[in-house]
């Protein structure tokens, strides 16, 4: 044990001289994925124009959190509930997220459903093109998550945070 203490000891004071006798230099490193990462950087960009669904619209969570953020000016324009066709909130239900990406063109999606169901409305989500996705579900499985970056590189989507408590528009 103290014999690597002090190889550690050594390690550091090597590498503190080796930095302070040659000239040190940033370097950043430069994927060929780049270009996929400046596509998809602008549709984090949200504003009063950006137009929103929820997904598990009806749920409580997901109803709490679309008043709140309708009375703060986010343009929430509808929801998505499998098997559900109707109105909630005065704002339509649609049954699948292709669905409403054709009928209400939403710029972000908000998923608000349980973990083990997270992961299928991540993929809806990501299958239907929806340019920014916002997954507020905790304790989602690992296994799964991992499931669901594996599936977004090859569409080729930015995945930034794996938590996020909402949107205002602003």
């Amino acid at each position: 044990m103290l014999a690597m203490r002090r190889q550690l000891w050594h390690m550091r004071i090597r590498g503190r001289r080796r930095h302070l006798k040659t000239p040190c230099s940033r370097a950043f490193s430069v994927l060929g994925r780049r270009g996929a990462y400046e596509d998809t950087i602008g549709n984090l960009k949200i504003g009063r124009d950006t137009r929103v669904v929820f997904q598990g619209f009806t749920g409580r969570q997901a109803t709490a959190n679309a008043k709140e953020s309708i009375a703060w000016g986010t343009n929430i324009v509808g929801g998505v509930t499998p098997g559900k066709n109707t109105e909630h909130l005065g704002l339509p239900v649609l049954p699948s997220v292709r669905e409403a990406m054709q009928k209400l063109k939403p710029h972000a999606t908000g998923i608000y459903v349980a973990a083990h169901q997270a992961p299928a409305a991540i993929e809806e989500a990501i299958e239907a093109e929806v340019p920014l996705i916002v997954a507020v579900a905790e304790h989602i499985p690992v296994h799964d998550l991992l499931r669901v970056r594996f599936f977004s590189f090859f569409k080729e989507y930015l995945r930034d945070g794996s938590r996020c408590a909402g949107g205002c528009g602003g």
